[in-house]
């Protein structure tokens, strides 16, 4: 009888195991797809049963972290390290997570765990690395990065060597030129070989063989350009529909009067302009905080608007109501709580906010918006020469940059012409040329006075995410601005195309 009892226990378990393992597997497909409801419940399902279920627990942690409830997240990511003490990914989303709620110091005791237990991992070295490069700790980042090199290589390899591609010494870079060429034959990914493009470019920049660095940009531009789904010219009927919606009219009719207690702040442009450089020379201001690139106005604001009017964006913009536009401005205030800001100036810096200048204003009539400026082809030729993840055109094809430049201009111009008293200007050559001189300007504009720290920006540890997190930490430097001249030649030929055909343009219409 007791053995009958025992086999039936035993199948019942296995049953019950096998039960838990669809559901897991069903929960991970729907988060997977998104479907975060219907993932939630599965895994709390799978939690009833069993509470101690790491899995189910590193789930909702994600769910969590999707949903920006990031208290949650690391509550739930806490109890899944417990119960899953050799799995990597859930240690990874703490760190994560302690980031989100600028907890540095919980985040690199988690890393530095993580590469305790997994040190010939690479993985474990690169992200440990990049915290230390968001973080502004450059020699601690190097090491790591090199350490990594050691372990066993694979996909996330190519990306350290990206990273002292942009950081390590001209000697260290020579040495680690073969690797880089082995690997650019093993791997046919194309994202993948982008990455290892690059890396060669920098490396070769960084010896001064220019010639060969150039062919190797050259290359991971046109591969990358490979991957773009659309091209730049097909953008111009949104932009001529932007500003005829957003005419001078809708800046002066139904104008909300706002009592909000922070004013936002726009570092608008084109990309590679130097908004990163005004931005932490900013946040060293005692009452000015930071957003970073925050993409919330796109990401949730505008999705709302378009589904609220059943119309695409710009055309939903037209009749905001006041209760349209209080749920916006929630939303953005939303924001700023969850991040934890508490300053009275509060700067978002994507460059791409500039075509939401018209539905920001309505929100907020007395944001800010700072245009920086670059001479253009030291301002092309940065953009070509770094490497953006996003598979967009004008990132990866200097004909294109130029016209998507031209629009960015014209939309600018556009806008500074309805709301002149909510827009500066400022040129990156002139801030870099006299930092105190227009660094004063630029807080006038925002009412504040200068504070001396605002020149030793480079002195903080401050999180920064932007292809500029190196740059920012040393002394503002004249060398950017001539970088591109090494290249000039035949650089310019690249864009001989756009060139003529602007030129063709012009002729046509004088005739």
């Amino acid at each position: 009888m007791a053995t009958t009892f025992r086999l039936f226990y035993f199948i019942v378990r296995k049953k019950s195991a096998k039960s838990k393992m669809l559901l897991l597997q069903r929960a991970n497909e729907l988060l997977a797809e998104n479907k975060l409801k219907e993932a939630e419940f599965m895994f709390k399902a799978v939690l009833k049963e069993s509470p101690d279920n790491g899995s189910a627990l590193f789930g909702l942690g994600r769910i969590a972290m999707r949903l920006k409830q990031y208290d949650h997240a690391i509550y739930f990511l806490k109890l899944a390290c417990n119960h899953l003490p050799k799995m990597l990914e859930p240690l990874w989303a703490l760190a994560d997570a302690f980031t989100a709620v600028g907890s540095a110091v919980d985040t690199k005791t988690v890393l530095e765990y993580a590469i305790s237990i997994a040190k010939h991992n690479a993985e474990t070295h690169y992200y440990l690395g990049q915290f230390y490069l968001d973080h502004g700790f450059i020699k601690e980042a190097t090491q790591t990065f090199r350490n990594g090199l050691s372990c066993p290589p694979g996909p996330v390899t190519a990306y350290m060597l990206f990273e002292l591609s942009q950081l390590d010494t001209p000697a260290q870079l020579e040495k680690q030129l073969p690797l880089l060429h082995e690997l650019v034959q093993q791997y046919e990914n194309k994202p993948l070989r982008i990455v290892l493009y690059y890396a060669l470019a920098n490396s070769l920049h960084h010896i001064k063989d220019f010639k060969q660095a150039f062919d190797y940009y050259v290359l991971a531009n046109q591969t990358q350009r490979e991957l773009c789904q659309f091209h730049t010219a097909q953008m111009l009927p949104f932009f001529t529909d932007l500003k005829a919606r957003c005419d001078s009219k809708f800046f002066t009719t139904n104008r909300d009067r706002v009592a909000a207690t922070f004013t936002p702040v726009f570092i608008v442009g084109l990309p590679r302009m130097g908004s990163t450089l005004l931005e932490q020379m900013l946040i060293a201001h005692s009452q000015i905080g930071s957003l970073g690139e925050n993409t919330i106005i796109s990401d949730a604001i505008v999705p709302f608007l378009e589904q609220r009017v059943n119309k695409p964006f710009p055309l939903c913009l037209h009749d905001l109501s006041t209760s349209v536009l209080d749920h916006c401005r929630e939303l953005y205030t939303d924001e700023i709580r969850r991040n934890r800001l508490d300053k009275p100036y509060i700067i978002n810096k994507l460059p791409a906010n500039f075509q939401n200048i018209g539905i920001i204003h309505k929100m907020f009539p007395d944001a800010r918006f700072i245009h920086v400026t670059r001479e253009r082809m030291a301002n092309a030729w940065s953009v070509f020469s770094n490497f953006f993840a996003a598979d967009e055109p004008y990132f990866c094809d200097a004909n294109e940059f130029q016209q998507y430049a031209d629009m960015v201009d014209d939309t600018l111009a556009h806008f500074k012409s309805c709301i002149p008293r909510n827009m500066f200007t400022v040129s990156y050559e002139d801030l870099v040329a006299d930092p105190e001189k227009w660094l004063k300007q630029v807080l006038s504009f925002l009412d504040q006075r200068f504070e001396p720290e605002c020149l030793e920006f480079y002195k903080g540890k401050r999180l920064v995410h932007t292809l500029s997190k190196a740059q920012v930490r040393k002394p503002i430097s004249k060398r950017p601005i001539t970088a591109w001249q090494a290249y000039e030649k035949p650089f310019k030929g690249l864009l001989t195309d756009y060139e003529q055909s602007k030129a063709q343009q012009n002729d046509h219409k004088l005739a």
